[in-house]
């Protein structure tokens, strides 16, 4: 049993009642359509995007991603993300993994695909919290060893590379 407790333009926090050992405990809760990121590569290089993050009142490095939009598919949402934040169009994409970065309190499902034919269409509408990101372009390993050494912290990037080098793709 759900109680809506807040509706926001990306997720719904939701009062949700589970019976454990006879009781019923009570949690909170995100509920979320999902989201893809793309660890998309260019004349061997990863393309990526240096944005603010509000939560975080900092500036982090991060593969290109984005929240799904009402009846897109992960692949649509994809495609249309790479072009939104960085002006490649991907020409095919793999699946990579897929993996839920808050379970304790969130059902979100980030898919991650890997990109290596790419179309440069020009940045295509943002939203107005992205004018000012940045697209990088960087050698993998860069982005390696700035994962290893802690300069990059955002939970995809860091799976979506490592997964990637230990499927021989980087």
């Amino acid at each position: 049993m759900d109680e809506v407790i807040y509706k926001a333009r990306k997720f719904t926090l939701v009062r949700r009642a589970r019976e454990v050992g006879g009781r019923i405990i009570w949690g909170e809760y995100l509920v979320h359509p999902g989201a893809v990121a793309v660890l998309a590569l260019t004349g061997g290089k990863a393309v990526l995007v240096r944005q603010f993050r509000p939560a975080l009142k900092s500036w982090t490095i991060e593969i290109p991603a984005g929240t799904l939009d009402g009846g897109e598919s992960p692949e649509e949402a994809a495609v249309r993300e790479m072009i939104e934040e960085t002006g490649y169009k991907p020409l095919r994409l793999t699946p990579l993994l897929d993996f839920y970065p808050s379970p304790g309190i969130s059902n979100e499902l980030i898919r991650i695909f890997y990109a290596d034919e790419l179309e440069y269409v020009g940045i295509g509408r943002r939203d107005p919290g992205e004018i000012d990101m940045e697209v990088l372009l960087k050698e993998p390993g860069e982005v390696l060893r700035a994962i290893i050494s802690g300069e990059v912290k955002d939970s995809k990037t860091i799976i979506a590379f490592l997964a990637a080098k230990e499927k021989g793709l980087l």
